[in-house]
């Protein structure tokens, strides 16, 4: 890897997890919005019209914490950067990380039950999905031995962020 794309893979590694730190911090806000709903039931109007400054608040301490971490991860030697790796991601980690992607797949076909069960009944569609769930699971398992170590991270990201994206598209539509 050149210099200078292994810099540009590392702002890449650095603003992709500000923003997935971002978007911890506001759904640990809504969480907190919420329980305060919860909490003070009477009162519950002006917390959930004023939620909003909350949640851009959470964003941005997600954001900040996240671009804190990724930098000082960042400035790390290769050597320790590994270590960092094995201690806190690990074989596990990386397998859990690298399971977005299937999960997209999985969540992406979702509306063919639906077709399926109009034509062949709730039954056979249920089983039939199941069949591919279990199918996707083993590609994708098959698949994860002979992908590089350093694209496995990614992938399963991008699978989230995708899942994420697939769920806002979903509610988008739905509203109308």
């Amino acid at each position: 890897m050149s210099d200078t794309s292994n810099k540009s893979f590392q702002i890449l590694s650095i603003i992709g997890f500000s923003v997935l730190s971002a978007l911890c911090g506001i759904g640990v806000a809504w969480i907190l919005v919420c329980i305060a709903k919860r909490l003070f039931e009477q009162d519950a109007n002006p917390i959930v019209n004023d939620c909003m400054p909350v949640l851009m608040a959470g964003g941005v301490v997600g954001l900040v914490a996240g671009l804190v971490v990724a930098v000082r991860v960042a400035r790390l030697d290769p050597q320790n950067k590994q270590s960092v790796v094995r201690k806190y991601v690990g074989r596990r980690g990386r397998i859990r990380i690298y399971g977005g992607a299937p999960l997209f797949v999985v969540f992406a076909c979702s509306p063919v039950v639906n077709l399926l069960s109009r034509h062949f009944g709730d039954r056979v569609a249920i089983w039939c999905y199941f069949g591919f769930f279990l199918a996707v699971v083993g590609v994708s398992l098959f698949l994860y031995d002979r992908i590089p170590a350093r694209f496995i991270i990614p992938i399963g990201i991008t699978g989230r962020l995708l899942i994420v994206l697939l769920a806002v598209v979903f509610f988008i539509y739905t509203m109308r």
